[in-house]
């Protein structure tokens, strides 16, 4: 058994000639000309290889991206979880990408798919709201050889049980070490200083966790994984402030303290591991990244991505109020389904029109002011250009991918994250 490390949560997985692709992230630019690799990726579509199988935990554009997939030799077999409404399946067909066959595991099913290779698919935390929407975690039976792949979704009790009592020893664990949202980075209801601690208080309770589900599983071997990645652009000043680490090796010293049993991979990009020798290939040291070698890449190579939304302005006969008010009605609707009505407002902000759309969430109605209008706890304003809005409001661009993309600034107030909210946002669209 060998694990290739592309960077991000891409990796190939072989064994007796076979290979599995996680997550197909390879091209830069995504989430609409925002994400790149950071620590640069080595390696490209091209170093991809034919493929047997491709596992996509979810829709995320670092997960699955179109300008990767596209890449892919059709005869490949993807890996989904079996899920309604099957986002990635949709994504798929309306990219009118077609492969040999596609395998839906249902969680906590297993499944052999070929001769020696079960898969297996654990569901995210409940208690996690967008998670438990769209994402995904796998479980690899290969010859004897047992994978855990959670990829983003943290591990948690429940799932963890079944784990362990399914499985007598993970050989190989791919655990989430960190995260990406715009928070602290673009709210604006905090000080640099006040971002500076949060971001430091985010990436020590994440590297907690990562020990605790190390030490919950205690696999053989364990990688930190997903989550590399910088923005560029306009916006690329606010890395400094984001809640995760410029590299994997940030895991280690607390690794150690821990005194954990568990073999730590820090593999770099381009790098392979031969599980049977136990050797690197190239034989070669981690090389660490710190937020200032973040910072020079971005500056020397970053600053001039340009994003989607920057490259045009609509008409201004686009009329932006009965935008607001179709996407209103769409998300009252869903609150109705879900008998959710707190007392609640988001504010939607136009930077460049001095616009206001005032969302009561426990009122279907749309008050429409200026932006020096009075502001009424508790809520979240969002201010974004008219372009990204409009983009928004139609869903060409989701309120999820907006947020890890930096395009967004946000105050809220009282600075509390409530999850429910946040999953009501995005459906805030036609």
């Amino acid at each position: 058994m060998k694990i290739l490390n592309f960077g991000g949560a891409t990796a190939i997985l072989e064994h007796n000639g076979k290979r599995m692709l996680f997550d197909p992230w390879l091209d830069d630019g995504i989430f609409h000309g925002s994400w790149y690799h950071f620590p640069p990726s080595l390696l490209g579509v091209e170093d991809m290889g034919r493929l047997d199988y491709v596992y996509i935990s979810h829709i995320h554009e670092d997960h699955c991206s179109a300008g990767t997939i596209k890449h892919i030799n059709p005869d490949a077999e993807i890996i989904l979880m079996d899920r309604q409404p099957n986002l990635v399946m949709k994504f798929l067909d309306s990219h009118d990408f077609h492969f040999k066959k596609i395998h839906l595991i249902k969680p906590r099913t297993p499944v052999e798919i070929c001769p020696g290779l079960i898969v297996d698919m654990v569901e995210p935390n409940p208690a996690d709201e967008m998670a438990h929407l769209i994402d995904s975690s796998l479980v690899l039976n290969w010859g004897g050889f047992i994978v855990y792949n959670a990829n983003d979704c943290q591990p948690y009790k429940e799932g963890i049980n079944y784990l362990l009592e399914n499985y007598n020893q993970i050989d190989l664990a791919l655990l989430p070490y960190s995260g990406g949202s715009g928070y602290p980075s673009c709210y604006t209801n905090l000080t640099d200083a006040q971002k500076t601690a949060e971001k430091n208080r985010i990436i020590n309770a994440r590297v907690s966790t990562f020990i605790e589900s190390v030490r919950s599983l205690n696999p053989i071997n364990v990688i930190p994984f997903a989550d590399q990645w910088a923005v560029g652009g306009s916006r690329s000043h606010l890395n400094k402030f984001v809640s995760h680490s410029s590299c994997r090796g940030v895991v280690e010293l607390p690794f150690k303290e821990a005194k954990l049993q568990s073999n730590l991979l820090l593999l770099n990009s381009g790098q392979e591991y031969d599980f049977e020798t136990s050797k690197k290939i190239p034989d070669e040291p981690y090389i660490y990244k710190t937020d200032d070698d973040r910072e020079q890449y971005i500056n020397s190579s970053l600053l001039n991505a340009i994003y989607d939304h920057e490259r045009f302005t609509f008409n201004p006969s686009v009329p932006l109020d009965r935008l607001v008010k179709y996407a209103r009605k769409r998300q009252w609707e869903t609150q109705m389904n879900q008998n959710y009505f707190p007392s609640y407002s988001f504010y939607l902000d136009t930077s460049d029109t001095n616009q206001r759309f005032h969302i009561r969430l426990d009122s279907e109605e749309i008050i429409i002011t200026s932006t020096e209008s009075t502001l009424t706890e508790p809520y979240l304003r969002i201010t974004a250009p008219q372009s990204l809005l409009i983009m928004l409001l139609i869903g060409h661009v989701s309120w999820n991918i907006a947020d890890a993309a930096f395009f967004l600034d946000y105050e809220r107030v009282p600075n509390t994250y409530d999850p429910k909210v946040y999953a009501m946002l995005n459906y805030l669209r036609i």
